[in-house]
C-alpha cells in the first residue's frame, strides 16, 4: 500500500526574530525541513506534500527545488487542522497518510517507519512521549482500559488533565480513506479559534475506531524548535549524538563536546580528531588519520595514515595516503594530493594536482596547476594563473626544484628535472635538467592593454 507524507511547515516562527522561515533555519548544516524530508525517504512515499505560509513560499520552494514535492499554501495560520485541510485536495485518499512537522528536525527514520507500519493494526496512530514537565503540550487522555480517547490542548485542560505526563508530539498517521471525513468535521470552537488536528482523535474514539500510539525514543527526538535557544538545543543534541556514534565506532575524540558534524562523517580505524574541528557535507577519512585542532574539512576524502595539522581549511578535495597538510593551510576545491605529498604552513592550493612525494612547504599559492612527483616548491612561490580576465595552466614536471620567491606566469611548462633559481619570474617554458633564472631589469611598456574575457 502506498503512502502520502504531509509536512506541516507553515509556522511563521516570530520568536525566531528572523526573516528566514522557521523550518529553513539550519541544524547540523541543513534546514530543519530537509532533515524531515530525508528522514522520510526510507519509506519512499508516493506523495510528499509540504504546507507552507504565503510569506515563506519562495524560500521553501527554492530550498527544496531538487525534491519531488507538492507545495500547498496556507494563507492564514489557523492551526494544524486547517493546514491539513488545505492539503486535503492534493492528498490521495487511497494512501496511508503520515503527518510530520517542519520544526521537529530530530525525528528518526526508524520512528517514521514504525509509524507507517502501525497502520496495519490501527486506523489512526499518534506518536507520543512521556516528559517530566509537560507544560505547553497537549495531553494524551486515555479511558479506563488504556485506550486513547482524546488529545486535549493545555489551554483546554482541566487541572487533573494537566498532571498527565504523556504528551502529543503532533505527529500522526492515518489509514487509507479515513482522514478526509474527519477533517470535514473539524471546527474552530475553542479558546484560540483554531482548527486543532488533535480533535480527530476524539472523533475516531467516539466512532469506535482503533486509535493506537507509539512512543518516541526520547523527548529530544520530538523536540519542536520555536526560537533560537531551541535551535541551539537541537544543534547540541545532534552534535552529542554524532559524537557518541563516532566514539562507539572506535574514533578517538579529544573532546566529544568540541566537534561539529554538519553532514556525514565516515571514519576508518584508529582515527584521532582533536578539538574544535568542523566537518561539512560528505567527508570520508581513512585508517590511522589524525586531524588537528581548529580545522574545517568539507566534502573531502582523506587517505590512510595522513595527518591534517592545526588550523586547516580543506574543501572539495582529495588527500591521498601518507600525506601531510598544514598547519594553517587552505586547500580549496579541486585539489588532488597523491600519496606522500605535503602541503605546509600558509600554503593555498586550488584546482591543482600534486603528485606523489612532492612538497609545497611554505607561504605559497598553487592554482590551476599540475605538479609531478618528487618535486619541491620553494617558500613564497606562486603560480600567476589569472591575467585579470582568464585563468591559465601551470605544468610542473617530475623531480623539479623551484627556489624561493618564484613567480610562474601561466601558461608555462617547467619540464622534468628543471631547477628554477630563487627570485625568478618565469614566463616561458623551462628546460629539463637545467638551471633557469629570469631576473630581468624593470620595464614599462607603452600601448599595453589589459586582457578581456574570452567568450565561452
Amino acid at each position: 500500500m502506498k503512502t502520502t507524507i504531509v509536512i506541516l511547515a507553515a509556522g511563521e516562527g516570530t520568536r525566531m526574530n528572523s526573516s528566514i522561515p522557521k523550518s529553513l533555519h539550519r541544524v547540523a548544516g541543513k534546514p530543519m525541513l530537509m532533515h524531515i524530508v530525508e528522514a522520510s525517504s526510507n519509506i519512499m512515499p508516493e506523495q510528499l506534500i509540504v504546507v507552507h505560509s504565503t510569506k515563506a513560499a519562495n524560500s521553501i520552494k527554492k530550498e527544496l527545488a531538487d525534491e519531488n514535492i507538492v507545495f500547498v499554501e496556507q494563507t492564514k495560520p489557523l492551526g494544524t487542522g486547517h493546514a491539513l485541510k488545505k492539503a486535503g485536495a492534493a492528498i490521495n485518499e487511497k494512501n496511508k497518510v503520515l503527518v510530520l512537522l517542519g520544526d521537529v528536525p530530530l525525528v528518526k527514520r526508524e520512528t517514521i517507519n514504525q509509524l507507517e507500519c502501525s497502520l496495519a493494526d490501527n486506523e489512526l496512530t499518534v506518536l507520543t512521549v512521556e516528559v517530566e514537565r509537560p507544560e505547553g503540550y497537549g495531553r494524551i487522555v486515555r479511558d479506563s482500559n488504556g485506550n486513547v480517547k482524546a488529545i486535549v490542548e493545555e489551554s483546554e485542560c482541566t487541572e487533573e488533565e494537566k498532571k498527565i505526563k504523556e504528551i502529543n508530539t503532533g505527529i500522526m498517521a492515518f489509514a487509507p480513506n479515513k482522514l478526509e471525513g474527519w477533517l470535514k468535521e473539524l471546527n474552530a470552537d475553542n479558546k484560540k479559534g483554531e482548527y486543532y488536528l488533535t480533535d480527530v482523535i476524539k472523533m475516531a474514539y467516539d466512532e469506535g475506531r482503533t486509535v493506537g500510539t507509539i512512543s518516541a525514543e526520547s523527548e529530544m527526538e520530538v523536540f519542536g524548535v520555536n526560537d533560537k535557544k531551541g535551535l541551539a538545543k537541537a544543534e547540541q543534541t545532534v552534535r552529542e549524538n554524532k559524537a557518541a556514534e563516532l566514539l562507539e565506532a572506535g574514533v578517538t575524540l579529544a573532546d566529544p563536546s568540541r566537534i561539529d558534524i554538519r553532514g556525514t562523517l565516515t571514519c576508518g580505524r584508529d582515527v584521532y580528531i582533536d578539538i574544535d574541528t568542523i566537518f561539512v557535507g560528505d567527508v570520508v577519512i581513512g585508517d590511522n588519520v589524525a586531524v588537528g585542532p581548529y580545522s574545517l574539512i568539507a566534502n573531502t576524502q582523506i587517505g590512510n595514515n595522513s595527518k591534517i595539522l592545526s588550523h586547516c581549511n580543506i574543501e572539495q578535495s582529495t588527500i591521498g595516503s601518507d600525506c601531510s597538510v598544514g598547519p594553517f593551510a587552505r586547500v580549496r576545491p579541486g585539489t588532488d594530493l597523491m600519496s606522500e605529498a605535503k602541503i605546509g604552513n600558509f600554503v593555498e592550493t586550488k584546482n591543482s594536482k600534486i603528485e606523489q612525494s612532492s612538497k609545497v612547504n611554505h607561504l605559497s599559492y598553487i592554482g590551476d596547476a599540475t605538479i609531478g612527483s618528487n618535486t619541491n616548491i620553494g617558500a613564497g612561490t606562486i603560480t600567476c594563473n589569472y591575467d585579470g580576465a582568464n585563468k591559465h595552466k601551470t605544468i610542473i614536471g617530475d623531480n623539479v626544484f623551484v627556489g624561493s620567491g618564484v613567480e610562474l606566469v601561466a601558461p608555462v611548462n617547467i619540464e622534468n628535472g628543471a631547477t628554477i633559481g630563487a627570485g625568478s619570474t618565469i614566463s616561458k617554458s623551462a628546460e629539463g635538467g637545467k638551471l633557469t633564472l629570469e631576473r630581468g631589469n624593470r620595464k614599462t611598456l607603452d600601448g599595453w592593454k589589459r586582457p578581456t574575457k574570452k567568450d565561452k
